[in-house]
């Protein structure tokens, strides 16, 4: 028997779900830090909705900081080829089956999905506390979305992959 999701990983949203690219939003959104300090790695997951093919690829930088507050934040450079993976397609992700390696070859704090934006997709970004400023005691991530022109539902979440296991309530938070 495996070990229950909740006993291992803590599920926090980057950012509420959101239309990006809707004259109700701000040209970027700010998604929330999530703690690394306890954790052994972290995929940022995102769905979004179908778009405009010209105006509505999504854009994900990532940053650190020291804290929740963001004392300290820059830019974290860290998705390349084999960080990066996504799942498209006109109508429906059942159609994909797996998921697709991006090919990127210098690392970078922003991934542009360029080829998503008239296609439903799911984009996964892989980061590792490793990957932070320690040395600085940065420990906190955070991953914002570039604005866009055309309006597009786009959701997010920090799938924080836990050092320990433990019951999900008492599992450490991640904020």
């Amino acid at each position: 028997m495996g070990v229950n999701f909740l006993e291992k990983y803590q599920v926090e949203p980057v950012f509420p779900a959101v239309v990006v690219g809707n004259a109700n939003t701000s040209p970027m959104t700010t998604g929330d830090y999530v703690n690394l300090a306890n954790a052994l790695s972290v995929t940022i997951l995102f769905a979004c909705g179908d778009g405009n093919p010209t105006s509505g690829d999504i854009t994900p930088t990532l940053y650190q900081a020291q804290d929740n507050a963001g004392t300290g934040a820059k830019v974290l450079s860290v998705l390349e080829t084999g960080r990066i993976y996504e799942r498209v397609n006109a109508s429906t992700l059942a159609a994909t089956g797996t998921w697709t390696k991006v090919t990127q070859a210098t690392a970078s704090e922003t991934y542009d999905d360029t080829g998503s934006g008239e296609e439903v997709s799911m984009i996964a970004l892989q980061v590792y506390p490793s990957d932070l400023d320690a040395d600085n005691n940065f420990d906190h991530l955070r991953c914002d979305l570039a604005a866009i022109s055309s309006a597009k539902l786009v959701a997010a979440v920090y799938i924080v992959e836990m050092d320990i296991n433990t019951a999900p309530e008492l599992m450490p938070t991640v904020q």
